[in-house]
């Protein structure tokens, strides 16, 4: 046997696990930018003075959700946003107008769009021929806009010109201008 012969088994065996670790390097990397993007929770646009409208079949504006700023994030689809005010512009109802220092919308499969407010919401009906103007206050606030539904489950205080109300959770529905309250306290003055 020659001593300068190099084995060529075990060079064999070297060339085999270079080339299947470079084979599966190119299936453990990611190379699209927006596949990478969908891993993590970072967003993809940003919009200074956002200001969206929904419009019912007669072209009449239903709501508006207006946004200091408004991210989107494509991996949950969610939107963040600051400073925002949702008005809820039925034909024939008073105005309604929400606003919160903090915001969120969420798309739901099959239930409709979410709008959550959060960091103490107000809501402020205007006055009518059959209802006085309202104000609500609550630390958190789910609006369904398509249902024309907003709730809370953190507690709300309610006051009007005549009565102040608490209660810990509460419904509105804005086109039957109802609200339906749980565990409540209220106080009701006369007018003078």
């Amino acid at each position: 046997m020659n001593s300068r012969s190099i084995p060529l088994l075990p060079l064999a065996v070297l060339a085999l696990l270079v080339a299947l670790s470079y084979w599966l390097s190119q299936f453990a990397q990611v190379s699209d930018p927006r596949l990478l993007a969908r891993l993590r929770h970072d967003p993809d646009l940003v919009v200074e003075n956002f200001s969206a409208k929904k419009l019912n079949l007669a072209g009449d504006v239903q709501y508006t959700v207006n946004a200091l700023r408004m991210m989107h994030f494509p991996d949950d689809d969610s939107s963040k946003l600051e400073r925002v005010v949702f008005t809820a512009l039925e034909p024939g109802q008073p105005k309604l107008t929400a606003t919160a220092p903090f915001g969120e919308l969420v798309r739901r499969d099959g239930t409709g769009d979410e709008v959550l407010m959060s960091g103490g919401v107000v809501v402020q009906s205007e006055a009518s021929e059959k209802f006085p103007a309202l104000q609500l206050t609550t630390p958190r606030l789910t609006i369904l806009p398509d249902k024309n539904i907003a709730r809370s489950t953190d507690g709300v205080l309610l006051t009007s010109p005549a009565s102040r109300l608490t209660a810990q959770r509460f419904e509105l529905n804005n086109l039957t201008r109802t609200v339906v309250f749980e565990r409540v306290n209220a106080t009701y003055q006369r007018a003078k």
